[in-house]
């Protein structure tokens, strides 16, 4: 586990009265969930400026699934393999199966997605089934999953971040519809959304109830995760140093 993910784990997992505990702010006193709330006004400051700077169209649009798997992140900061590997119900998919579908999608629409973008007039509309990873996969722990989702994100930013105009309105299929590239582009963060609210129902099934400070946590990586997905990545690492700093001091 990184400091970050510490940070985002100790935070997350305090209630109301942890949060009220004493913390001291410019040498006045406050309390601990001003501790977050700083930090996330930090990141509000970076997106702010990132976000009045010129982006193209689909770095726009990824942001949003950016800033999609940030909440997803903080949703599941620190909960236990344990409670993540159990069904909600009988026949119904665990997080982590849940995770495992996520990570699979993503691999699958990046690579639907830049077909599209490259492919000759002459070739065929459709990817060739065989060129496609399958739709869940490898069964792993919810922890190592989330990773890998994280490592498929940032490759889905680098690959179709950048496509220029022309490229946006080219025809691809999905699901037994004719869209095209800007439609696929905008399914990144749909899907993501999707499945987390289908983790959440899963959870709350479970008996599983979120905290304060994990309500908070959200926020700040879902925030987090769109000032990644615009290009901020050093104003990202510059704000969780400082999430670190503060939870060390507690």
């Amino acid at each position: 586990m990184t400091d970050v993910d510490g940070a985002l784990t100790g935070f997350a997992a305090m209630d109301e009265a942890a949060l009220s505990r004493p913390w001291t702010y410019r040498g006045k006193p406050m309390d601990v969930r001003y501790a977050l709330y700083r930090t996330l006004e930090d990141a509000q400051e970076a997106q702010v400026d990132l976000a009045a700077r010129h982006h193209p169209e689909p770095r726009r649009i990824l942001a949003l699934a950016q800033r999609s798997f940030g909440d997803l992140r903080g949703l599941l900061a620190g909960l236990p393999e344990q409670l993540l590997g159990r069904p909600p119900r009988e026949g119904e998919w665990s997080v982590r199966e849940t995770l495992g579908h996520v990570l699979a999608v993503e691999r699958r629409y990046a690579m639907q997605t830049l077909y599209a973008v490259e492919r000759a007039e002459s070739d065929p509309v459709r990817i060739p089934p065989e060129r496609l990873p399958p739709l869940t996969s490898a069964d792993t722990g919810a922890g190592e999953l989330l990773a890998h989702i994280a490592e498929a994100r940032a490759q889905t930013n680098r690959s179709l971040g950048s496509i220029g105009p022309a490229a946006m309105t080219r025809p691809t299929p999905w699901a037994q519809y004719d869209v095209d590239v800007r439609f696929r582009l905008h399914r990144f963060a749909a899907h993501v959304i999707e499945h987390t609210l289908q983790c959440e129902k899963a959870l709350a099934q479970l008996g599983w109830a979120p905290t304060e400070g994990r309500a908070i946590v959200r926020r700040l990586t879902a925030l987090l995760g769109e000032i990644e997905g615009l290009g901020g990545l050093a104003d990202a690492k510059a704000v969780e140093a400082r999430l670190v700093e503060r939870f060390a001091a507690l």
